[in-house]
């Protein structure tokens, strides 16, 4: 499950459209392995209850709900594929946790990791201009340097006391 929403993260951090085609695809997959999961485990009770299988799917539908609220915002233009996508992502978050409150306790930590992958993606776009500018000019200073050292050695180059193999590292 963890692979699938990293899988997500890539898709909604490098595509344009936000990887929203990809949550509206692999939400029915994690319905599909939590109630798999859940019959596997009561499979070896005596009297399997269908009203516990019935509140489970019941809780997924919820979701494709959510989700189809979710596409209605995006065709209206309220959101963009991009925020539809971390939305779709947390919503998923909090149905694994739910769902793992009530069946088995794994999917309370999938959950809670989900919800971290959206609270990192969320801080990463808030402050990319702010790591990604500094970083920028950090390196043209770099480049600057190197290129200023380089075309300073090609000058001192005849001066005695000079050494061509002087680096700016070195």
């Amino acid at each position: 499950m963890l692979v699938l929403a990293f899988i997500g993260i890539i898709l909604t951090s490098v595509v344009s459209s936000g990887g929203w085609a990809y949550w509206k695809a692999i939400i029915p997959v994690y319905a599909a392995m939590a109630l798999w999961l859940s019959w596997l485990m009561r499979r070896s009770q005596d009297i399997v209850r269908p009203i516990t299988l019935w509140h489970e799917l019941l809780h997924w539908i919820g979701l494709f709900a959510a989700i189809f609220l979710v596409e209605l915002y995006v065709h209206s233009g309220l959101f963009s594929r991009n925020q539809a996508s971390l939305f779709a992502l947390t919503l998923l978050s909090l149905t694994v946790f739910t769902i793992g409150v009530y069946v088995e306790t794994t999917f309370i930590l999938i959950g809670i990791v989900l919800g971290l992958f959206a609270a990192i993606i969320a801080v990463a776009i808030e402050y990319f201009y702010a790591f990604t500018i500094p970083a920028f000019l950090i390196g043209i200073g770099i480049v600057s340097y190197m290129i200023w050292f380089s075309h300073r050695r090609i000058t001192n180059s005849g001066n005695p006391g000079s050494s061509p193999h002087d680096g700016p590292f070195s």
